[in-house]
């Protein structure tokens, strides 16, 4: 099975208008509502493409009753969350109709306690000991120390889970010195590991080529719509998705991971497991507001997605 740690759970809620008008009432034409996160996000995706996985993290309050419920009722993901005094944030985004993106109004989470951070060690080291693959991401609410996916990857390891890493700023240079089994940052995220632009595919694969020759076994450069490279000691693989009417790309990297992921799971190879995690990630960018997709949603756009070798 897999393992995903959320740490910094949310609802997400986006708010549709006609236009976005500032120091005046707008009037809301819609609002769409979802369970939020990296880890959370990923869990749905595999358990929709009938994998089994298993979801921690750290829950609180109303709203963390409600994502427990997505995950759980909806989805049928087995969760083993602990139970913090504050509340799990409400994430709020306004979208215009003329679709531009969206202004996102992020609150930053609960405050975790040493004890409340402590029961989540403890049930990241149970539950590592029957996992293949351990998925680490997000944001970190206050009170985590920056060097946690460090801590949670070493954990991981120990028990032989192979950890992916998918963060940003300093928790993701914490985490790199970890030696986890996968990373899959983004344009703006590699441009600031490796301090250049990131515009092509080409930029991407030779991004993807440098950071697994630095030391990481697999890394995927995901630069949305133009596609995607996976770097391992097999080679490297580029994948172009297919055109689609990109709606809300929310969620789309975590999709990609957990396509990835269902591959790997069933013993399947890197270039196919690009090709799985690149439909997951266009099959969600179809969705509306923070959705994700569904199992034939992918298996219908696998066809029309080119993977070749770089």
């Amino acid at each position: 099975m897999t393992l995903t740690v959320t740490l910094n759970p949310s609802v997400d809620r986006l708010i549709y208008v006609r236009q976005l008008v500032p120091h005046d009432t707008n009037r809301i034409l819609r609002i769409e509502e979802d369970a939020g996160g990296k880890g959370v996000n990923v869990a749905r995706v595999l358990r929709r493409l009938g994998m089994p996985v298993v979801a921690t993290g750290f829950l609180g309050g109303r709203a963390g009753r409600y994502v427990l419920h997505e995950l759980s009722n909806v989805d049928g993901v087995e969760c083993r969350f602990v139970w913090v005094n504050g509340n799990t944030r409400i994430n709020l985004a306004i979208q215009e109709e003329d679709g531009s993106p969206p202004t996102a109004l992020n609150e930053r989470g609960p405050q975790i306690s040493a004890e409340e951070l402590g029961s989540l060690l403890r049930v990241v080291e149970e539950l590592s000991q029957k996992a293949q693959f351990v998925a680490l991401g997000g944001s970190l609410p206050p009170g985590v120390p920056t060097d946690i996916y460090a801590m949670l990857a070493e954990i991981a390891a120990r028990h032989g889970a192979k950890v992916v890493l998918d963060a940003d700023g300093e928790p993701l240079v914490q985490g790199l010195k970890a030696s986890p089994f996968l990373i899959k940052p983004n344009e703006n995220e590699t441009e600031r590991l490796l301090g250049r632009t990131i515009d092509t595919i080409e930029d991407a694969a030779k991004a993807a080529q440098d950071l697994h020759t630095g030391g990481v076994p697999v890394v995927i450069v995901s630069i949305g719509e133009k596609g995607a490279a996976l770097a391992c000691a097999e080679g490297c693989w580029v994948a172009i998705p297919p055109k689609v009417q990109a709606v809300s790309t929310i969620g789309s990297g975590d999709s990609m991971i957990a396509g990835v992921l269902s591959v790997w799971m069933q013993g399947g190879a890197m270039d196919e497991a690009l090709r799985w995690g690149t439909a997951a990630g266009a099959a969600t960018a179809m969705t509306d507001g923070s959705d994700i997709c569904t199992a034939g949603q992918v298996r219908e756009l696998l066809p029309q997605v080119e993977v070749k070798r770089w």
